[in-house]
Parts: C-alpha cells; sequence; structure tokens
C-alpha cells in the first residue's frame, strides 16, 4: 500500500473510531461496558493489518513517541501540549483496548465501580482528543495489537525478574509455597529489594518496606483482594507492573518508537528492565529518549502552554521545533544515549522551556548560560 494510501486510510479510521466510540459511549458509562469494550476490540481487529503496516512502515523513527502505561491521556488539562513538544510523530496507545484484559483479570466479586468509572472517563477522553486533535495524535492499539513472535523471548523474563527479587525462591510455584505474609516475603526478599520495588507513585521509599506495602493495599481500588494472602498481593502489584514494562519494551521495539511515560512507577520499571537488555537495538535510544521525554513533562508549565490556541501552539512548535533545539543542546554539552545518566539536566531543559514559553507568548529570548553538573 502505497504511503499516501496507507495515510488516508489511518485517517478514515480515526474517523469511524470516533464514530464508534460515539455510538457505544452510553455503554461504556454503565455495567454494560465489558460488551462495548469487546466491540472496540473487535473493531481493531478489523483493522489490524492498516494499523500494523502503519506502525512498521510509516511510524518507527527516533523522534516517534507513544503515549503508554496510562489509563487516559486528559485533554481537559492540556495534557496533550508537553506531548507534542517531544517528537514528531505521535500516538496514543488506546487505553480501552486494554481494558477487557483488566476487567477480566479482576478477582471474583470484586466490585467493578470504580473500573467502570475510569472507563467512561477514557471513552470521553478519547472523543475529545480525536474531535480537537485532527490527526497530530493517533488513537491506535499498539500494544494489544503486537502480535509478533520476534521478541517472544522478552516475554519470557517476566517470571524470571519477580523470582530474581529473592533468595532461595526458584519458581513462582515455589514462591507461593514459600511465601504467605509479607513477613515471609522479607524473609525471602533481596536485600535491596526496598530499592528494585515501587509500589505506587506517592510510595515512601524512607518508610519500612512492610509499611509500604500496606500503605499501597489501603490505596488500590482493584487488582488486589485484602481477603487473599499477602503474597497472592504483593505478587499481583510487582508481576503486574514488570509484564507491563516488558510489554511496553516489546512494543517500542518492534515498531522502532520512543515510550512517552508520564506515571513514575511505569518509569520505574521500564527503566530497571531495559538495563539489562543493552545488546538490543534500539533500547539504547529508548531509554535515552523517554527519560528526556519524562524530565520534560516534569517540568513543563501546561498553563503556559495553554496561553495559545491549539492552532497557535501547533503553528509556532512546528517553526521553532523545540525538539530539535532540546537535542541539540543536550549534545552541545555530550549529552547522549551512553551517558545521560551521568548529567543533571533539569536546569538545561528548563532554561529550554522558557525559551519556547518565550517564543509563544512573543517576548525577546533572554540569553541563559548552563552548567549541568555531573
Amino acid at each position: 500500500m502505497k504511503s499516501n494510501l496507507l495515510l488516508n486510510k489511518i485517517h478514515l479510521i480515526q474517523t469511524e473510531y470516533k464514530e464508534l466510540l460515539s455510538a457505544l459511549l452510553p455503554k461504556l458509562k454503565t455495567n454494560h461496558a465489558p460488551e462495548a469494550l469487546d466491540e472496540i476490540n473487535l473493531f481493531w481487529i478489523r483493522h489490524i493489518e492498516e494499523v500494523q503496516l502503519y506502525l512498521k512502515s510509516w511510524f518507527p523513527g527516533k523522534d516517534s513517541y507513544v503515549f503508554t502505561a496510562a489509563t487516559f491521556m486528559d485533554f481537559e488539562d492540556n495534557e496533550h501540549l508537553p506531548f507534542l513538544l517531544i517528537g514528531n510523530k505521535h500516538i496514543l496507545d488506546d487505553p480501552l483496548s486494554k481494558y477487557s484484559e483488566i476487567q477480566s483479570k479482576m478477582p471474583a466479586g470484586k466490585d467493578a465501580e470504580f473500573l467502570y468509572k475510569q472507563i467512561s472517563v477514557t471513552a470521553e477522553d478519547n472523543l475529545k482528543l480525536l474531535d480537537n486533535l485532527h490527526d497530530e495524535i493517533l488513537i491506535l492499539p499498539m500494544r494489544f495489537l503486537n502480535q509478533s513472535n520476534n521478541h517472544h523471548s522478552l516475554y519470557e523474563i517476566g517470571e524470571q525478574v519477580f523470582i530474581s527479587l529473592f533468595n532461595g525462591i526458584n519458581s513462582l510455584s515455589d514462591y507461593f509455597f514459600k511465601c504467605d505474609s509479607i513477613d515471609d516475603i522479607m524473609h525471602f526478599a533481596r536485600e535491596d529489594i526496598e530499592r528494585l520495588v515501587m509500589f505506587s507513585e506517592d510510595d515512601d521509599a524512607t518508610l519500612p518496606f512492610e509499611e509500604r506495602f500496606k500503605n499501597a493495599l489501603s490505596g488500590t481500588q482493584y487488582m488486589v483482594d485484602t481477603n487473599k494472602p499477602d503474597a497472592y498481593n504483593f505478587f499481583m502489584f510487582v508481576f503486574g507492573c514488570i509484564q507491563e514494562a516488558i510489554d511496553v519494551i516489546v512494543s517500542c521495539v518492534e515498531y522502532g518508537c520512543i515510550p512517552y511515560i508520564r506515571y513514575p512507577v511505569a518509569l520505574h520499571y521500564i527503566s530497571l528492565l531495559s538495563e539489562s537488555m543493552s545488546k538490543i537495538e534500539h533500547i539504547a535510544t529508548l531509554r535515552f529518549k523517554m527519560n528526556i521525554a519524562f524530565v520534560v513533562y516534569q517540568l513543563c508549565d501546561k498553563h503556559r502552554l495553554s496561553e495559545v490556541s491549539l492552532k497557535e501552539f501547533l503553528r509556532k512548535n512546528h517553526i521553532y521545533s523545540f525538539n530539535d533545539k532540546l537535542f541539540c543542546k543536550l549534545a552541545e554539552y555530550g549529552i547522549n544515549e551512553k551517558n545521560f545518566l551521568g548529567y543533571t539536566i533539569t536546569q538545561l531543559v528548563h532554561d529550554e522551556l522558557v525559551k519556547f514559553y518565550n517564543k509563544l507568548s512573543g517576548k525577546v529570548d533572554v540569553k541563559i548560560e548552563n552548567q549541568p553538573g555531573s
């Protein structure tokens, strides 16, 4: 399929998806959401050939970013603006395509009200993106449709990674045989498990590990069962994060793109796992650009970006090219994919953002001297 025909087809699919979501929205707001999610997944399966062709032949690149490992983007809070600052091709990895899997894994009898509310919020946000962004950000189910076996071996390391958190445990069955309470878990845990495991965005690493685990249990709405042993819930927390990280890495390696991650827990596990995959082509670039994008997201002032219209923001960013200027500045200081972890780059990124804010508002740039430290 020629590139212009392929792009036209992808844009048509976006229009069809918008129509489908609009029709399914009443169902997605009720306990009929699982049936509506099935219809969404069937829609993507019908278009799997075109979507995968786009992902493999048109999307790959060092400046192609996928917004992933998130429940929704949040158009009303201008979360699309920092995303559009980075790179030149943008995809939202459709969260709705993963909710069927989440719903199917919920413990029996677990109240699904919170999950159904989240599904409704995600569907409405998807519609806002489709209404307002005019293909600047494509919504495609990248991880849902990634069925290649080229990197199947990466999926097999999930259990190995989880088991590696312990001493004297050789398999998942061995883990569940030997562990029941959090005390059992700590008995077999590696000395550095406090550093390796992250439970939530608010996880306080200064607290005792047992207290961190209990706080995570009380703050979780679904996917854990307080009637089950600690070993079960610990596994649900940690193994789920590991598998999501592997899923993101596999998909981004497969399609040659960069994950845009805003959730610190997801960033933690993706960074942890990818650190041991340095021999895989694209991993070094993925780690570098993913971490730079996270710093941009953390420092970005969305209010200042939204002071102009979306159309004006896109026009000025296209002319100014914040992405190119930022990575050129990093290169000036010798910061690249081989050594970026050795530098403190927050001030440098902040200064580049200020220059872009001034460009948006029409203010004259003030020359800033940066001295990133090691």
